[in-house]
């Protein structure tokens, strides 16, 4: 039968490959070790966590840092052993829970990262009626990451439930709003698009991206006075807006466009 490996056996085999000259004896604080991390010194960071883990092996701070420290080194399957053991040693750790669905998303594990993130959510929920703030934004922003690996893999159905999942999380993401309305529009449903982007402009007038979306929205409807419309909006706030001045070219340079046929001359 073939050895398990453990933590500890993949723990003496990476002390065997740190080449980093040895830290002095004294030992470092986590703010010490942080402060390694920040300024790129990973190997003797790495060295000072392997000391401390072997010693104290409960510590889910030390793991949730080792495996920081793994992902940043490309050891994918390292940093997620120790990131899985740092949210089983505390369920509730929101960053560690974090740091182990990037880790599972950099892996293509897409299913198992969502389900990470799914379930820091409802331990979340459990222990609050509502979320910190800056909990609440991170969440939201790994829903919109996972959504957008579904939409680039055609999965609209699938982007559509994450974007909206993490609206309920953070509502006020204008960014995530037009991720939702542009998912909305490539699956056909463009009434509710138009909703979900005219609800966006209203609150967030200055959110220039969602009216050149709105525009879009209603080109792509034979709205085009409206669409001309949000696109002269956006370059009143931005005269040199790319994107709107591409489209104003093009509708000045076709004003016999008709709206039941545009679609064959975009």
């Amino acid at each position: 039968m073939p050895r398990r490996v453990t933590l500890s056996a993949k723990l003496s085999d990476h002390c065997l490959r740190i080449k980093a000259v040895r830290m002095d004896s004294k030992k470092l604080t986590i703010a010490e070790i942080d402060d390694h991390i920040s300024h790129g010194q990973i190997d003797e960071a790495e060295e000072a966590l392997v000391s401390i883990y072997r010693n104290n092996p409960d510590f889910a701070d030390v793991c949730n840092r080792l495996g920081q420290i793994y992902y940043q080194k490309g050891e994918y399957t390292s940093a997620r052993d120790f990131l899985d053991r740092a949210v089983r040693l505390n369920p509730d750790y929101t960053e560690a829970s974090l740091n182990l669905a990037v880790t599972l998303n950099e892996m293509k594990q897409y299913g198992r990262a969502k389900e990470v993130i799914n379930q820091a959510q409802q331990r979340a929920n459990r222990r609050r009626t509502s979320l910190e703030p800056f909990i609440a934004g991170k969440l939201a922003n790994k829903h919109k990451e996972v959504g957008d690996i579904y939409r680039e893999l055609g999965m609209f159905v699938e982007s559509i439930d994450e974007y909206r999942k993490a609206l309920k999380i953070s509502p006020g993401f204008p960014d995530i709003q037009v991720k939702l309305a542009v998912a909305l529009r490539e699956t056909g449903m463009t009434d509710e698009a138009l909703d979900v982007l005219t609800r966006t402009t209203e609150h967030r007038p200055d959110y220039l991206d969602a009216r050149i979306q709105l525009g879009i929205t209603y080109f792509s409807r034979g709205f085009l006075d409206r669409a001309q419309e949000q696109w002269e909006l956006v370059l009143g706030t931005d005269p040199s807006h790319a994107k709107a001045l591409m489209y104003m070219s093009f509708l000045e340079k076709n004003t016999d466009m008709e709206s039941n046929n545009f679609t064959d001359r975009i």
